[in-house]
């Protein structure tokens, strides 16, 4: 018998692990709620709280979903507060971060307009385009540069940085317009002026402004559209909290009496429409009739109170207002009752007096060429007579013009310049001389 010796066995090779792949570390907040999954081969996020799946946008995504940040993606109904407000800090976060680097990216980049000549070529950095960018021109920097006609051609300073004269030729072309259209320079002032202006340059060159026939026309038409949506909206603060129907009378200068209506709510106050009244007597009944219609177009149920002025027709208007909608209230015009009142105070002796003297100065003083320039030198170009800013006591608005600058007039009737004219020896500057104080019949304020 044979005895065989079993062969030695050659030891088995043991397969090396895996290689892993170098990779980031997952360390953002979000991961601890939430696990990955495969589906059709492609990584899937599913939520530990709901169980939502989410196919794309990766962690930030699901960051989104935790904070129930709204646009983006339905927010989870089960994550607890305090997971949303840290998964909204960690997002704020990201947020600062990111605009952080696009400052300091701007900064490093930023070039000098002195430094350089405007016809220098300058190759500006850009950050690499993103997946969804390739093949589009749509890099931060590059919005600022005027588009090239040869492909890979580098900008010119000139394209990006405009000088002290391009700008200033800009300034030029619009107040040359301005000028030319007789716009009144305050303009500028309108709070629609700037937004008009980055508009245009928004649209960038080639945009051709509208036409006569269209602004006058289309955009005018859609201006008056949104007016009219604007008032409507009102109606709401109206039911909400009533309203008050103001209405003026005015004369233009063609000579058409008008009446306005206004009006006021705790909002805001809205021109509703001014009515032309030429062509009728404005008696009670007619003011009536036109009070009550639009009283309609507001609704009765709004109004709380008519205001109009104290004459005659106008209060008998307001009483048959009264009767016909009981829930409303006519009141005079406070500053129509206090003009009334000045009006009285005008009539005395000594206050017509007054406004006499006062006005046979300014007559004086502004229908001689001499006599008004040297009271602009003795007064600092500044004016005795001056449009009233309202109708209502331009008596006493005119005294109140005259008084700061008497003794401005005292020292002009001394001077010089006055005194060595022909204009001392006339009579009327006599009666000028001696209503100014170097007289009987002194002016007294």
């Amino acid at each position: 018998m044979t005895s065989t010796e079993p062969e030695s066995a050659e030891p088995e090779e043991v397969p090396p692990p895996p290689v892993q792949k170098p990779g980031r570390k997952k360390t953002d907040v979000a991961w601890a709620h939430c696990f990955v999954a495969t589906e059709d081969g492609k990584p899937v996020l599913i939520c530990l709280h709901c169980n939502k799946n989410i196919k794309g946008g990766g962690i930030n995504r699901m960051k989104a979903h935790l904070a129930r940040e709204s646009g983006q993606i339905t927010g989870c109904p089960n994550v607890p507060d305090e997971v949303q407000v840290k998964m909204k800090e960690s997002i704020d976060e990201c947020q600062g971060k990111k605009r952080k680097a696009e400052q300091e990216y701007k900064e490093s980049n930023s070039i000098d307009e002195h430094s350089l000549t405007p016809d220098e070529e300058v190759t500006m950095p850009q950050p690499p385009p993103s997946k969804s960018q390739k093949g589009k021109d749509t890099g931060r920097i590059s919005a600022f540069f005027v588009p090239r006609t040869t492909p890979g051609a580098q900008p010119t300073l000139k394209s990006v940085l405009q000088s002290k004269e391009i700008v200033e030729k800009c300034d030029l072309a619009i107040s040359r317009w301005m000028i030319d259209a007789s716009v009144p320079f305050n303009a500028v002032n309108s709070a629609y002026f700037q937004p008009m202006i980055d508009v245009v340059c928004a649209m960038g060159s080639g945009y051709k402004a509208p036409n006569f026939h269209r602004v006058r026309g289309f955009l005018l038409n859609k201006w008056v559209d949104d007016t009219k949506k604007l008032v409507e909206s009102y109606r709401e603060v109206w039911k909400r909290t009533g309203c008050t129907l103001m209405a003026g009378g005015w004369t233009d200068r063609c000579r058409r009496s008008l009446i306005n209506f206004l009006v006021y709510c705790p909002k805001d106050t809205v021109f509703l429409k001014s009515v032309d009244a030429s062509q009728y007597a404005k008696t009670a009944e007619m003011l009536f009739k036109l009070f009550k219609e639009v009283i309609l177009y507001i609704g009765p149920e709004n109004v709380v109170q008519v205001v109009t002025d104290n004459a005659a027709n106008y209060v008998a208007a307001g009483r048959l207002l009264e009767a016909e909608f009981l829930k409303l209230y006519w009141s005079p015009c406070a500053a129509h009752c206090v003009n009334l009142m000045f009006q009285y105070i005008g009539k005395l002796e000594e206050v017509a007096e007054t406004v006499s003297q006062a006005s046979n100065i300014t007559k004086y003083i502004y229908n001689h060429c001499f006599a008004l320039s040297l009271m602009r030198k003795h007064t600092n170009n500044r004016e005795i007579l001056r449009p009233a800013p309202t109708r209502f006591a331009t008596n006493f608005i005119a005294l109140q013009s005259i008084l700061p600058q008497m003794e401005a007039l005292r020292a002009m009737v001394v001077d010089k310049a006055w005194t060595t004219s022909t204009y001392a020896r006339d009579t009327e500057a006599k009666k000028f001389l001696e209503q100014v104080g170097f007289g009987r019949n002194v002016l007294i304020l």
